[in-house]
């Protein structure tokens, strides 16, 4: 069926030894014997050939032919994991979108913006295939037309969750007061800021008793004047 044309084989790494010395005397000889024809068949073909197993590493433990090996890896092209192809998860969630609501005959779905920015920020360990499955769970589970972050798998949202916590206190840890005393300040400063300096009106904004502003300006080192408009 591919004679004149290009015939992609998927997981070629997990071709067994005994089909591997079959592909590979087709592609040496450019013939092809169909089981029960009596006579070989010229064929010409392009192959692609697609893995996700280091097939170096198999041919080393001999799971995969070298001689086989050197003649698919013509010319290879490395995928980058879905991780890495910034923009490529929009794309791909809106095309599986209208795919599966097409062909489960329901309104096109839409996400929340905070749904797309967990989803560009999962690590996608099953790259698009791991994407293709979570978003037909989607178009067949969530109800309505919009699909909300409580839509996402559980595995998902605890990832994002894990990202913003160690963002918020990297591994080696942080100083709490040191912190506390930073958003203190941005607070104090903004106060100040807003109302040209005048630390009573900064204080009912920030509805803080004014002995509380004026020992916190202390405390700080913050003059009003530097905060007059």
């Amino acid at each position: 069926m591919a004679h004149g044309g290009t015939l992609f084989l998927d997981e070629i790494g997990i071709l067994g030894l005994a089909l591997q010395s079959k592909l590979l005397r087709v592609l040496e000889q450019h013939m092809v014997q169909r089981i029960g024809a009596k006579t070989p068949k010229k064929i010409d073909f392009r192959l692609l050939t697609a893995t996700n197993e280091d097939l170096e590493a198999a041919v080393e433990t001999g799971r995969f032919r070298e001689d086989l090996y050197y003649r698919i890896n013509v010319v290879p092209i490395f995928l980058p994991p879905l991780c890495e192809r910034e923009g490529d998860i929009p794309l791909l969630v809106d095309h599986f979108l209208r795919f599966y609501c097409g062909a489960n005959n329901v309104p096109l779905k839409r996400l929340e913006p905070e749904v797309l920015e967990i989803l560009e920020d999962y690590s996608w360990p099953g790259n698009v295939r791991e994407l293709e499955n979570v978003v037909q769970r989607l178009v067949l589970m969530a109800p309505g037309e919009v699909i909300a972050a409580k839509h996402l798998p559980q595995q998902i949202l605890y990832a994002s969750t894990a990202k913003q916590e160690s963002l918020l206190i990297p591994e080696d840890g942080i100083s709490f007061d040191e912190e506390m005393a930073r958003i203190e300040v941005a607070y104090l400063e903004a106060a100040l800021r807003r109302t040209s300096g005048r630390k009573a009106e900064a204080a009912r904004l920030l509805r803080m008793d004014p002995q509380k502003m004026k020992y916190l300006c202390r405390k700080y080192n913050l003059n009003a004047d530097q905060h007059m408009g």
